[in-house]
């Protein structure tokens, strides 16, 4: 014997009329339930039948409930709601997540040792970081920090902002160097490069006025595997100097005293896709982050003698 003797045998027919009576259209509840209009009306007339009463009074251009379907609707949405609370509640939460996508030399050497800041300071959130060597302004993320050439077309971007410059000079293991070394002894070095076109040091020499003398040339073809070939002592690279603060303070690599820092034809730019309060902050975040680098690279400027040329 059926322990629910007075149940209909279908239950999409209670289904199909819980959607009705909510909506209050056979059209919406169709569209709802995805199936025709005319199977949505079969399952509310079989159930009536079943039920022995009518629930629905169909109009010309509108439906009313009747005292029993109210009762039956009524009885209906609440134990679907109870239903649905109960199934979501043993899901897992869908995971709030802040997307930064950056470019790969800055994200290994500036973002990655700032995570451990963010996931505190943003500990309701998973932070996603996502290297990339394009410029475009496009894909999936919340913040995009990236290198241009091109910064008039992206400060046309919506949403795209300047960040700060390159400050390129040459760099070396600390262990290359004799206390009384000078920049003409890392210009002797063996030189490390991060493309096969040179660019790096070719600008630098040429910015410098520093004839292009012959050494001994390697290539790594990214810019953190000079940089590692660099600190292992292999020696000296052109690079971005707020790329390798934490060095320079450190003591583990070298800008000889007297050099000159250049900027870079590459400027940094940001877009913020989310606008959000969260991103806005983390946007102010990044700037001040910025800014208070750039104060401790120009402190080392002037405690190291260095030459910085930027407008």
């Amino acid at each position: 014997m059926s322990p629910y003797p007075n149940l209909p045998y279908s239950h999409n027919s209670l289904k199909g009329f819980e959607s009705v009576a909510r909506l209050m259209s056979f059209t919406r509840a169709s569209n709802e339930l995805h199936v025709t209009q005319s199977a949505v009306s079969r399952q509310v007339k079989q159930l009536e039948d079943d039920l022995n009463a009518s629930l629905i009074v169909r109009k010309h251009r509108s439906i009313e409930l009747t005292e029993k379907g109210q009762a039956l609707f009524a009885v209906l949405a609440g134990n679907y709601q109870a239903v649905e609370s109960l199934l979501a509640s043993w899901r897992d939460p869908e995971p709030h997540r802040i997307v930064i996508k950056a470019s790969l030399s800055y994200a290994t050497r500036s973002l990655i040792p700032k995570i451990q800041h963010l996931s505190e300071r943003y500990s309701e959130y998973e932070i996603v970081v996502i290297p990339t060597i394009e410029e475009e302004v496009s894909d999936d993320y919340d913040l995009l920090i990236f290198t241009t050439m091109k910064p008039k077309q992206i400060s046309r971007e919506k949403g795209a902002f300047f960040l700060r410059e390159e400050y390129m000079a040459p760099v070396c293991a600390k262990s290359l160097l004799n206390d009384d070394s000078d920049l003409d002894s890392v210009l002797k070095m063996p030189r490390l490069h991060p493309s096969l076109d040179h660019v790096d040091w070719k600008s630098w020499l040429n910015a410098s006025g520093y004839p292009v003398k012959r050494v001994r040339n390697s290539t790594f073809f990214t810019l953190d595997l000079a940089l590692s070939a660099c600190l292992s002592g292999q020696g000296a690279t052109v690079t971005d100097l707020l790329l390798v603060l934490p060095e320079l303070e450190r003591g583990f690599l070298v800008c000889p005293e007297k050099a000159g820092v250049y900027p870079s034809p590459w400027k940094y730019y940001c877009h913020q896709k989310t606008q959000s309060p969260i991103v806005d902050e983390l946007v102010d975040w990044f700037r001040q982050e910025t800014d208070n680098e750039t104060n401790k690279l120009t402190h080392l400027a002037t405690k190291f003698g260095w030459d910085i040329h930027l407008t």
